[in-house]
């Protein structure tokens, strides 16, 4: 009791709150003392008080003595400092407010939207293709360990986006509630080159991924690994999707020295500021259960586009299927983690691609079509 009582008399607004009390009744009294008249009677000197004090002035009484006129300047300059007061109070709540933001250490309130976690040398590169795929239309939450400097120079880049920042460790439960994870479209977890306290980056980005899907199975997490190695641990976690950087790059040198032009190819249809790129279609209800051929000759004639393949989300991979019987200390703690956090063993969407299927190839209920526009 007596801290909150304390808590309360060094709060800004009551102390402004109490003084404006206190010039209003003592003003009053004062006055029916020095004053006679309409002036005097019920809450009249009250409410005298309260016009002198914000200098409103309606005119409807005035004092008339020397004694009233003098105190009035005295009540009309004690209420314009603690008007002064007020609108110093509020404003530097809205200053600090503002600077905490610049920080990092605000909750940020949003819905869909998505969440990068961890910075690296393709941060920027992520920030750009999302903004480029999704219109503008997508707003970013920020989660890592860069100084101010450097997120007010990405913000300044990025100005054209509505780029919010969450300063601290993401594989804290604390941090990542500040950046609305549960209301998120998705979050991302990139390794973070920031951090040179670990072995391999790889480590906080499962870690991460293991501390999201406690906070909410159903948060679809995507993840990027660095390491090959790392991908079974990384499925353990029961992440949504997962992209190996050594995966792709590998393919992508070897092609140049073989298969010279495919890569060039490959370049060009990633490209989201492409005229022709890999897009993801509807599948219209009327060519479920028909052959792909059909599809294809309708997104060719129809839309104009290349029909390359179809997806659908599947269910129920458990991790007890991937977890061996002899399973190591980390297998163990891992499945430790999902169990006290109340998730199901069960992965809950996985994406099953089918690409350039054989012409009698009978589209699915639930597929939808991979074009290049």
């Amino acid at each position: 009791m007596q801290l909150w009582f304390r808590t309360l008399l060094r709060n800004s607004f009551f102390q402004v709150g109490i003084g404006i009390l206190i010039i209003m009744v003592f003003g009053g009294i004062v006055l029916k003392l020095l004053e006679t008249g309409d002036i005097t009677k019920g809450e009249n000197p009250f409410w005298w008080a309260i016009v002198t004090m914000t200098t409103v002035g309606y005119g409807d009484f005035a004092p008339t003595t020397t004694g009233g006129r003098l105190f009035s300047i005295v009540v009309m300059f004690g209420g314009i400092s603690l008007i002064s007061l007020l609108t110093a109070t509020i404003s530097s709540i809205f200053v600090a407010k503002k600077i905490r933001e610049g920080k990092g250490l605000e909750k940020i309130n949003l819905t869909n939207h998505v969440v990068l976690c961890g910075w690296n040398r393709n941060g920027r590169k992520i920030i750009r293709t999302i903004d480029n795929l999704a219109h503008g239309e997508k707003e970013i939450v920020l989660i890592n360990d860069l100084s101010e400097e450097n997120i007010t120079a990405l913000k300044s880049r990025f100005r054209q986006l509505n780029l919010h920042f969450v300063s601290g460790d993401f594989t804290r439960e604390n941090i990542l509630e500040k950046a609305s994870v549960r209301d998120s479209q998705t979050v991302v977890v990139i390794p973070n080159e920031t951090d040179s306290t670990l072995s391999s980056p790889d480590e906080k980005t499962i870690f991460a991924t293991m501390t999201i899907k406690s906070i909410d199975p159903n948060i679809r997490v995507v993840a990027y690994l660095m390491d090959k190695e790392n991908l079974t641990h990384m499925k353990r976690t029961n992440v949504d999707e997962v992209v190996v950087s050594d995966d792709f790059g590998a393919y992508m040198i070897a092609s140049h020295v073989i298969e010279t032009g495919v890569p060039q190819t490959v370049s060009h249809l990633l490209d989201e500021t492409a005229s022709s790129r890999f897009v993801c279609r509807e599948i219209p209800e009327d060519f479920i259960g028909r052959p792909f051929s059909a599809l294809s000759d309708h997104f060719r004639n129809e839309n104009g586009v290349i029909l390359v393949g179809v997806f659908s989300v599947e269910e129920n991979l458990g991790i007890n299927s991937i977890l061996s019987a002899d399973s190591s200390s980390l297998d163990a703690f891992i499945e430790h983690k999902l169990k006290e956090g109340g998730i199901s063993l069960q992965e809950a969407e996985k994406v099953s691609t089918v690409i350039n299927p054989h012409e009698e190839y009978l589209i699915g209920d639930g597929e939808q079509a991979v074009v290049i526009s």
